[in-house]
């Protein structure tokens, strides 16, 4: 964990734009609706994320990342209500 923290520290603090699995918004991919975080390979710089890599996915693929989205929004819907 540790040594993962610094290579993205790393390629944020030089603008590396390398890519890293990070936690970002998904909503809009898909047809994700909710402001939902899962982690996706993404470019990271100076700016934080550049931009999120598009991996071709089949349509198990793309079943399963939505399911796996609806179940972190059922958990993380309350947070958001009590903010």
């Amino acid at each position: 964990v540790g040594l993962t923290g610094a290579y993205i520290a790393k390629s944020v603090v030089k603008d590396q734009r390398n890519i890293y699995p990070v936690s970002t918004c998904v909503r809009g991919m898909h047809g994700i609706t909710e402001d939902v975080f899962l982690s996706i390979p993404c470019s990271l710089g100076a700016h934080g994320i550049r931009r999120v890599v598009n991996v071709p996915m089949t349509e198990q693929e793309v079943g399963e990342f939505l399911r796996s989205a609806e179940t972190v929004w059922k958990v993380q819907e309350g947070i958001w209500d009590s903010i």
